[in-house]
């Protein structure tokens, strides 16, 4: 959990971000934190634009976060049916000589 001070600082960097088109600041944000800042901001300003941003870049992350995973689970899974597809062959070669 981040500390109140920390979580306005990333409030802060959101609303910086609306006035002035700077992303690098919240592109070191880590996700953590993010969702640790929204959680702490609870109800409150739902609809500010920096609450909206900050919800976006959380969105994002996740989704690049879940592909990362689905990738590494697609890359697997062919690595299994190879192995797999080998062993199969192997030991019909193996049964019909």
């Amino acid at each position: 959990m981040i500390t109140e001070q920390r979580r306005r600082e990333i409030t802060a960097a959101f609303d910086r971000l609306l006035k002035q088109d700077n992303k690098k600041e919240i592109e070191q944000l880590i996700l953590s934190e993010l969702r640790d800042a929204d959680a702490m901001l609870g109800e409150r300003d739902l609809n500010a634009g920096y609450r909206i941003a900050l919800r976006n870049r959380i969105n994002t992350l996740e989704a690049e976060e879940s592909e990362r995973v689905v990738g590494k689970r697609r890359a697997l899974d062919y690595v299994m049916w190879v192995v797999t597809g080998l062993l199969v062959i192997g030991l019909a070669a193996w049964l019909f000589r």
